[in-house]
């Protein structure tokens, strides 16, 4: 009985410590910084360890990252491997138990959606940089990213139960404004009859399987590979079969390759498309993410 008072005490002060001043949210990646603000609103102050022209998967372990994570309430990563080179490293070097994996203090978003691209049987390093746990890429789905920003909602209830309904009402929002403009970029990617694109890498798999597209080739000819000579060369021999006339490259991989296979490939139009909030300076949150992408579509469309 009195262990139970002492922790409602606890839990209390804790509450109210929180209630008194905003949460320090540190994020992996931009898009969920721009998911967190967004659910958050003015009760939380966030900040990224990944900008939107870099690649999150070879961050590097800063000692000004473990400062800041000393000091933050929360801790959202992707998980399913996206980070697994340098956050365990940030975390450790923060030596701040409230946030470490386990704890209401650090949320993996990445596993509470639907993920893709799961491997079947044993992963090898011969198969490049897989990720056993399936594809990371979660937030470039405009319905995933929904879905995410409820569960970011939920973790920050916990944190601030004062707040609970705002952090709820923001993620309903966010969710169903992402709903209808998907209607609406499904529409406009469907007007352009693209619907075969080659990538530099898998990085748009979720918006493919969102809006029905088709990544018939890979210019990596394993992930984190970078391209062959032979590989290059089926490449080009994929395009020119399946009638690519779009290829898109993350805007943090160099584009001369592609360009070669466009150089190759009679019609194909290459774009460098930011593929996170801020990868360009007009990209500021996933809204803008999402109509970039179509956009690019509609510039590179049949004719």
């Amino acid at each position: 009985m009195i262990f139970n008072k002492l922790l409602f005490l606890v839990l209390i002060v804790s509450w109210a410590r929180v209630a008194t001043g905003k949460i320090t949210v540190l994020t992996t990646t931009s898009d969920l910084k721009s998911i967190t603000e967004e659910v958050g609103g003015t009760e939380v102050e966030v900040e990224s360890f990944c900008q939107g022209a870099q690649d999150p998967h070879f961050l590097e372990a800063k000692p000004s990252y473990m400062q800041k994570t000393n000091h933050a309430d929360l801790v959202i990563a992707i998980g399913l491997g996206l980070e697994v080179g340098w956050l365990s490293k940030v975390l450790s070097g923060g030596r701040n138990p409230n946030v470490m994996d386990g704890k209401n203090g650090y949320l993996e978003v990445g596993p509470l959606v639907q993920v893709l691209e799961v491997p079947k049987g044993p992963v090898s390093r011969a198969d490049g940089d897989v990720h056993p746990e399936g594809n990371p890429h979660v937030t470039l789905d405009p319905i995933r990213v929904g879905q995410i920003g409820e569960q970011i909602a939920i973790r920050l209830s916990t944190l601030d139960f004062s707040h609970a309904e705002k952090y709820k009402q923001n993620a309903a929002l966010l969710k169903a404004r992402l709903e209808n403009k998907t209607k609406s970029w499904q529409q406009r990617i469907d007007q352009t009859t693209l619907k075969k694109i080659v990538t530099h890498h898998k990085t748009l798999s979720y918006f493919f399987d969102r809006f029905g597209i088709q990544n018939v080739a890979i210019l990596e000819p394993f992930p984190g590979v970078p391209p062959t000579a032979p590989h290059v060369l089926s490449v080009i021999n994929t395009s020119a079969k399946e009638g690519v006339k779009l290829l898109l490259v993350e805007n943090y991989f160099d584009d001369s390759v592609a360009k070669r296979v466009a150089r190759d490939v009679p019609g194909v139009r290459v774009e460098s498309v930011p593929v996170s909030v801020g990868g360009t300076s007009e990209i500021k949150n996933v809204d803008d993410l999402f109509e970039n992408l179509v956009r690019k579509f509609e510039s590179g469309k049949s004719k």
